[in-house]
């Protein structure tokens, strides 16, 4: 919607920071962290206890993200600036409103954060999950009613109403399940708040990852950042449906496991998981990076681009979606040493990835522009992956071998169905032109994958799915 209305501009710019300003904080100070410490918590808790839990939580968090706003408020042209640095300070002044109407979405999206998180543990996740439909329908609605002219200070409405509208769905789907408030025995905030902390610190590298480069990249030109936010979302898209998903069924499944058998009893369940994301996502990359002009005209279509621009989106979307499966390792392995316990290792890959991106993103800037920029986006996800995948064996003690399984042995290899689909996409990319076709020839590849994956694991999925039935009970 924004790509159509404006393209890639300063005003798409400013645009992007607004619509995504109150989930990135969210998920900075909160993200998967919040997840990990509380699901389990509300899952150990019995009916009362847990809704006592669960109204402390949200008076906690709640409260601190009332006055994180405030603070923001007061300090909107610097965060502005900090956010994209490129921008003209014109632009930047001319939009303080909107970032002071956008802050409002910001208590009412930690506080969502909870409620998922309460639903999560019972085995509710549609509604949790579904939120954002709500959220992104009231922003759509708000600047399709603006138009071009005001499309920042729509946005800044459709999120804060959105914001609102996703609380209230989510705190409708968990009353059914809010017993009695049972304080007496209810965990108390200050032992979470120190579990929190252990995970704080990666979880908000990964955050940060995609903002911090993004605002690299607005030194390239006027809408390098939109582009470089365009390429970066539809990765999310299949992070957030597809492996978020897996990952929010198993994380229950995972920390019950730890807590009855230890480091050996999460194993089997860290592998499952680590199995369905690496494949799923390669099932994905393969006719992505054969066809990242289909998925620019899928998702942009319409979009008011520059054919030079329409150029670089879908170069940046071929490399972005290259990270897809190590976004996918990092996130199961995240959450399988925050319900470890494991925090050390998880400081020290993000420390690594942090200054990885600090230190190359301008170099490559400077070098090869905005692509080299996601090159190095994509990089350190890599780096990341190997240097979790090492810590699982040598530090968390979750066992040697666990990305060989995952890899699959000669017989059941990611190898074949990556030569199936590769095969596919090859001969469709060289003989297709038409727009429609090369669509086909894309889901074709897909479908070769899946078709050679389940003949490769044809128990995986069945795996996958008695697990996340073991993990909402």
């Amino acid at each position: 919607m924004i790509a159509a209305q404006g393209g890639a501009t300063e005003a798409t710019d400013v645009a992007i920071v607004l619509l995504t300003f109150p989930d990135l904080m969210v998920s900075l100070l909160l993200g998967g962290g919040l997840a990990a410490t509380l699901v389990p918590a509300f899952r150990r808790s019995p009916r009362g206890e847990d809704a006592a839990l669960f109204i402390r939580a949200m008076l906690w968090i709640g409260g601190g993200f009332v006055l994180l706003a405030i603070v923001l408020g007061l300090a909107a042209p610097l965060v502005l600036g900090l956010l994209a640095p490129g921008l003209s300070e014109g632009v930047r002044a001319a939009n303080i409103p909107s970032f002071l109407v956008m802050l409002l979405a910001l208590p009412l999206s930690a506080l969502s954060g909870v409620v998922v998180a309460f639903l999560n543990a019972h085995g509710r996740f549609a509604v949790g999950a579904g939120g954002t439909l709500f959220f992104n329908g009231m922003v759509i609605v708000c600047v399709a009613l603006a138009g071009k002219g005001s499309i920042a200070f729509a946005i800044a409405v459709g999120v804060a109403v959105g914001a609102l509208l996703r609380l209230t769905v989510q705190g409708v789907d968990a009353w059914p399940v809010f017993g009695r408030v049972g304080l007496a025995n209810a965990p108390r905030m200050a032992g979470l708040l120190k579990q929190f902390a252990g995970t704080f610190s990666f979880v908000t590298v990964l955050v940060a990852l995609s903002p911090i480069s993004r605002a690299i990249s607005s030194f390239h030109d006027a809408g390098a950042l939109s582009l470089f936010n365009y390429a970066s979302k539809l990765v999310d898209l299949p992070m957030g449906v597809l492996i978020g998903a897996i990952g929010t069924v198993l994380l229950p499944r995972i920390a019950g496991d730890f807590e009855t058998g230890g480091y050996g009893g999460a194993r089997p369940a860290l592998l499952v998981a680590l199995k369905a994301v690496v494949w799923a996502s390669v099932a994905i990359v393969v006719p992505a990076v054969f066809f990242p002009d289909v998925l620019v005209g899928l998702a942009f279509f319409g979009a008011a681009f520059t054919p030079v621009q329409t150029s670089l989106l879908a170069d940046l979307v071929t490399i972005a979606f290259l990270s897809l499966p190590f976004q996918a390792a990092l996130s199961i392995y995240g959450t399988a040493f925050a319900a470890a316990g494991a925090m050390r290792p998880l400081l020290k890959v993000a420390l690594l990835m942090l200054l990885a991106t600090l230190m190359f993103s301008p170099l490559a800037l400077a070098q090869t522009g905005v692509r080299g920029v996601m090159a190095v986006y994509v990089g350190v996800y890599v780096i990341g992956a190997v240097a979790m995948a090492r810590q699982a064996a040598a530090v968390a003690r979750f066992g040697s071998g666990l990305t060989e399984r995952v890899l699959g042995g000669a017989r059941m290899s990611l190898l074949w169905p990556v030569l199936a689909a590769a095969a596919i996409a090859l001969v469709g990319d060289s003989i297709s032109t038409e727009f429609w076709t090369r669509a086909g020839w894309a889901a074709a590849a897909f479908a070769g994958f899946a078709v050679v994956a389940a003949g490769c694991n044809p128990g995986l999925w069945r795996q996958l799915m008695s697990r996340g039935k073991e993990g909402a009970r």
